[in-house]
């Protein structure tokens, strides 16, 4: 059987563009059944929908799976509907985020999607497949959401794999022409970058945070070593490990670190982190082992806000985990966002307040999505501010705060942070230190757009 994975969405931005790693992962557990399996990521040769359905086309496959998240309903919709418009006779598939939380909903709403995989796919997937090919009852897919007889079904749950190290690494070799490319990078590191999962779940509780599967499972310094040199291998010196929190296991942290120094693999790597998960030897291990970066959630400056959010972290916390990490020699990214419920101009001002003293290397901010099924959703719909709710004809869903009337009020607040911070001249030292002299020419052009666009953009408010 064929089977097409689409990634039919631009993951570009100025900080960089990721490879599509869930597609890949379900690519070859598929492939370890013997399937013949395709993946089309849009960001490799820019493909509009055109583009990818004339891929399609070329490739005729006999089942299309495509991810479904929250923020792109209605690019998804408009793509969907145009794989069932040619009556290519193909099976539509829906996964990803939004097909696990609202399943009746994407079978309601997507009249041209056949089946839907909630949770984790890579063993149910195979299961789906097995059953269409020996015109099986799909009763016996776990995880799986279809039509029959005029109503939508849906089959128990996934079990969830408490074993990942039993999971074959993501098909990398599908997309090779990607990675040669250097479609896949980020900002600071030269050439290509791949990502990797060393984790998955979490065992935290953030109100405006969704995880496909909650339980928080581990791979073993082993496996990981391995899918490490494997990627070396493809010619790729840069990795950026995803996990939510790498150093939750302190002890199983630092031995994969030790394996990497010890392995010299000439890797560079970034890591996400909680700030209440690190410290000076952690951070030291890090430098050693070939990191030059740390993204922490900072969130917000505001201690009310951080508690809101049951972040469990402190904004002292926050303020040392920066300071350490620069004291150590390495890169620190800060993640902020805006308008959470219980968020005023006051508690935007600490947070403003709180990245102009700890100067991070950088900052991304955006602003708050309230996504299905989280706490901070289902208290808005509750109290009636959640706004458009998220669907295939609506904008983002958004809090209502007492002193705005749109989502769009709180931009100029970012702007008015961003502006201030690309002027600190620490700031545009560290970036020329760190990032400046190791980017190439793409990269470079957005940097320096990015820079004018928020130093000497105005931000009335």
């Amino acid at each position: 059987m064929k089977i097409a994975l689409v990634y039919p969405y631009s993951k570009r931005n100025v900080m960089g563009c990721n490879p599509p790693i869930s597609l890949l992962y379900v690519a070859s557990s598929l492939m370890q059944s013997n399937e013949d399996v395709l993946v089309i990521d849009a960001d490799d040769g820019r493909l509009s929908p055109e583009g990818v359905l004339k891929r399609l086309v070329e490739y005729s496959p006999d089942i299309v799976g495509v991810p479904l998240f929250s923020t792109n309903l209605p690019a998804a919709y408009g793509f969907i509907r145009l794989l069932g418009s040619g009556k290519f006779g193909w099976k539509i598939l829906a996964g990803g985020p939004h097909s696990t939380i609202r399943a009746q909903d994407v079978l309601d709403t997507f009249n041209e999607c056949d089946y839907v995989l909630r949770g984790e796919a890579e063993n149910s997937v195979k299961d789906l497949v097995k059953c269409l090919k020996t015109n099986s009852h799909l009763n016996s897919v776990p995880g799986l959401s279809y039509r029959e007889a005029g109503r939508v079904i849906h089959n128990p749950d996934s079990p969830i794999n408490m074993d990942l190290d039993s999971i074959p690494f993501p098909a990398r070799e599908l997309l090779k022409g990607a990675y040669k490319n250097n479609i896949y990078w980020r900002i600071g590191q030269r050439g290509a970058t791949d990502v990797i999962i060393t984790s998955r779940g979490c065992p935290y509780s953030c109100n405006f945070c969704f995880k496909v599967a909650n339980k928080f499972r581990v791979r073993s310094p082993e496996n990981v070593l391995r899918e490490l040199i494997e990627i070396r291998s493809f010619g790729t010196r840069n990795v950026h490990i995803m996990d939510d929190i790498f150093v939750f296991k302190k002890d199983r942290c630092l031995k994969i670190l030790k394996m990497i120094k010890k392995e010299k693999l000439g890797i560079e790597f970034k890591v996400r982190a909680r700030v209440d998960c690190i410290d000076k030897e952690l951070l030291l291990a890090m430098k050693d082992a070939g990191v030059n970066s740390v993204v922490y959630g900072i969130e917000s400056g505001s201690q009310k806000i951080l508690d809101l959010m049951n972040k469990r972290t402190t904004v002292e916390m926050n303020y040392k985990a920066i300071a350490m990490t620069k004291k150590a020699g390495l890169q620190c990214y800060s993640d902020i966002f805006i308008g959470y419920p219980g968020e005023t101009p006051e508690t935007i001002a600490m947070t403003e307040e709180f990245i102009l003293k700890s100067r991070p290397t950088a900052v991304n901010i955006s602003y708050m999505y309230p996504l299905p099924n989280t706490q901070v959703y289902n208290q808005a719909k509750s109290d009636g501010t959640l706004r458009n709710d998220w669907g295939i004809h609506s904008d983002a869903a958004w809090v209502q705060l007492p002193w705005i009337k749109s989502r769009e009020e709180l931009y100029p607040y970012g702007e008015a942070i961003l502006k201030k911070y690309v002027r600190i001249p620490a700031v545009v030292f560290n970036v020329i230190r760190h990032i400046l002299f190791k980017i190439d020419f793409k990269q470079f052009k957005m940097l320096v757009d990015y820079f004018f666009r928020h130093a000497f953009k105005s931000a009335s408010r």
